[in-house]
Order: structure tokens, then C-alpha cells, then sequence
């Protein structure tokens, strides 16, 4: 039968004193620094992985992230749902404003939010903020989330020129109600891989890059491994965190 193999990893990077960011693969939540990537296989029946990029200071951003990945998580039969998705991310943004009535130092936290979820007829992607989702797809790399950034955008390396975001889950004192974007495409095909990131990848590694690395990777972890290796050497400014699936044969009894 057809699954999925992921890869994934999470680290606060070279200059900034923690992480900020998780990670989610199906009901699995990841934060803080891992020493090396995760690799796992998951069934064909459906995966949901999703990265959030915390903002506020440490304890805020992480505290952000963290909760609306469990939120999430905890609600993915509707953020599965192409019908639902977006309502269901909007209650997060909710959830995460009553989180700060409750911790007065939480006031002002918020996260961004990308992710996809991954079945045998369908992908479905969606996104707030400039956490980002990229399909490498026949040599060529196709970007499918939707960045909420000042109106400056990139330049044509793929770097963008303005890191002022538009919009974002909580980063407010107040409630501020969001547009999520959402996508249903056609399934992951067999040599094709999907990336979703922080902007910690994306401001210190080009789209070429980022596409060359996937070109020449033949499993996910390899993928994942070149594209932190490049962060890194790039100066690591920010957390960097990213996942990287692939379909998968795997072969039953």
C-alpha cells in the first residue's frame, strides 16, 4: 500500500538563544532543539503535518506554537476537512487570545502557521503567515502556500526583501480575526516531495537551492539533513524548522 515517509527537524539555529518554533506530524507534536532529523513511515490512509513559527520572545513564541499545533492536532478531523480547514484554524487563533486572558505574560504571543494534509486522492494545504509549503515537482519547485507579508515580497532569489507579516494566529493584544489560506491539489505523486518551513530556512537558503537539494536527495532525511546544513552555513539567524515527505511503497504480508 501507498504511505509516506517524513522527514523533520527543529532547532533554534545559530544566534538565537532558543527555539521558538514546533513541529507537528500527525499527532505528534516536536519543540525544542533535536540533535539530528526524525525519519518515520506513516500509513496511506492520511498524514497531517504542520509547522508553526512562534513570535513574542521565547516563552510567548513557544508557548504560541506549541498550543495551536496541540489544538490542532487535537482537532484534525476538521483541519482535514477541506470544508472545515479554515474554520478550524480560525478557533485556534481564538483558543490562543482566551491562552492570554488566562497568562497575562503571554499578552501579544502569536505563531505562524503552515501545513498540509496528505491522502491517496487529494493535498490539501493551508497557511498564515510566511511559514512556508513547497511541492518539488518534475525538476521544478512550486510554492503553494500564500505569504502574508508587507507589500515589498520577494526579490527573485526567493528571499523576501520585508519581514513585516500581515497577518498571523494571536501577535495582537486583542482579538484580531484572520483569512486563512487553503488549497486542495492532487495527491503527492511518486517522485514528487513536499516541504513545509520556517522562515528561518527559507531568509538564509534560496528557492534554487532549496530545489537542487530536493533534485538530488534520494530520501527524505538526506533532503533534510542538505537543507538545515545550508541554513547553518548561511549563518543560522533564525530557528530553522522544516519537514520533508515523500510517497512510499510499502509492502504487506
Amino acid at each position: 500500500m501507498t504511505g509516506w515517509t517524513i522527514a523533520a527537524f527543529t532547532h533554534r539555529g545559530r544566534v538565537r538563544p532558543a527555539n521558538e518554533d514546533a513541529i507537528s506530524i500527525d499527532t505528534r507534536v516536536l519543540t525544542s532543539d533535536m540533535n539530528a532529523p526524525i525519519v518515520m513511515t506513516t500509513p496511506g490512509n492520511g498524514c497531517l503535518l504542520m509547522v508553526a513559527d512562534g513570535m513574542g520572545g521565547h516563552a510567548q513564541g513557544a508557548m504560541a506554537s506549541r498550543a495551536v499545533l496541540d489544538y490542532l492536532v487535537a482537532a484534525a478531523d476538521r483541519i482535514s476537512n477541506p470544508e472545515s480547514c479554515a474554520e478550524a484554524i480560525e478557533d485556534a487563533n481564538q483558543h490562543l487570545y482566551a491562552l492570554m486572558q488566562q497568562h497575562e505574560a503571554a499578552l501579544g504571543m502569536g505563531t505562524t502557521l503552515v501545513g498540509a494534509f496528505l491522502t491517496p486522492t487529494a493535498l490539501l494545504t493551508f497557511n498564515v503567515g510566511d511559514s512556508r509549503c513547497y511541492l518539488f515537482s518534475a525538476g521544478r519547485l512550486i510554492q503553494l502556500s500564500h505569504d502574508d507579508v508587507a507589500i515589498e515580497g520577494d526579490n527573485r532569489s526567493g528571499h523576501r526583501r520585508s519581514h513585516a507579516i500581515t497577518q498571523a494566529l494571536g501577535g495582537s493584544s486583542f482579538p484580531i480575526a484572520i483569512e486563512p489560506h487553503t488549497n486542495v491539489d492532487a495527491p503527492l505523486g511518486p517522485q514528487e516531495a513536499l516541504l513545509l518551513c520556517s522562515d528561518g530556512l527559507t531568509d538564509m537558503v534560496d528557492d534554487s537551492e532549496i530545489g537542487h537539494a530536493l533534485s538530488v536527495a534520494n530520501d527524505p532525511i538526506r533532503a533534510v539533513r542538505d537543507l538545515a546544513g545550508k541554513a547553518f552555513s548561511a549563518g543560522g539567524r533564525d530557528n530553522v524548522s522544516l519537514i520533508v515527505a515523500r510517497s512510499s511503497i510499502t509492502r504487506t504480508p
